[in-house]
């Protein structure tokens, strides 16, 4: 299972680098959402509830750090479009990169677990389209990623 854990983070590390606006990230998100729809995918197994509750929680933190740096990074430089602030400034800001990321997380280990039992994508893709709506106000993210109720591409 650790080699799970070790394979999904280092691919992580690599894409997440490269994100550096909302079409990388929209770009990033296809690229989960197809690990997460295939069988036996690394993505898949390592978020299994199976192995060392200790190795896991290692894992989801490794990945919730990647996650709440990319976000910071795009908010940071202004490349969600908006006036939205990181958790680097004050208190009360509109988006904490820290929750966001939580809420990503979210988004993927439930949305993925729903769209497995159901064989179709529109949860998972669903889950993502409200866990990113920070990084777009205009919803384009929505529009790219997936979730009309026709649509069933991975």
């Amino acid at each position: 299972m650790r080699t799970y854990f070790t394979e999904v983070l280092a691919r992580e590390r690599a894409c997440l680098a490269e994100v550096t606006d909302r079409t990388m990230l929209a770009d990033w998100r296809r690229g989960v959402v197809k690990e997460l729809m295939t069988p036996q995918s690394p993505y898949v197994l390592a978020l299994r509830q199976t192995g060392s509750v200790r190795d896991r929680a290692d894992f989801l933190d490794g990945w919730r750090g990647l996650i709440s740096g990319t976000v910071d990074r795009l908010l940071q430089s202004g490349a969600t479009g908006g006036t939205l602030c990181s958790s680097a400034q004050s208190p009360n800001s509109d988006v904490d990169a820290q929750k966001i990321a939580v809420l990503i997380l979210a988004a993927l280990h439930g949305g993925s677990t729903l769209s497995r039992l159901a064989r179709d994508p529109r949860p998972l893709n669903d889950a993502l389209d409200l866990a990113l709506a920070w990084a777009d106000q205009d919803n384009s993210l929505a529009k790219t990623g997936t979730s009309s109720s026709t649509s069933k591409i991975v």
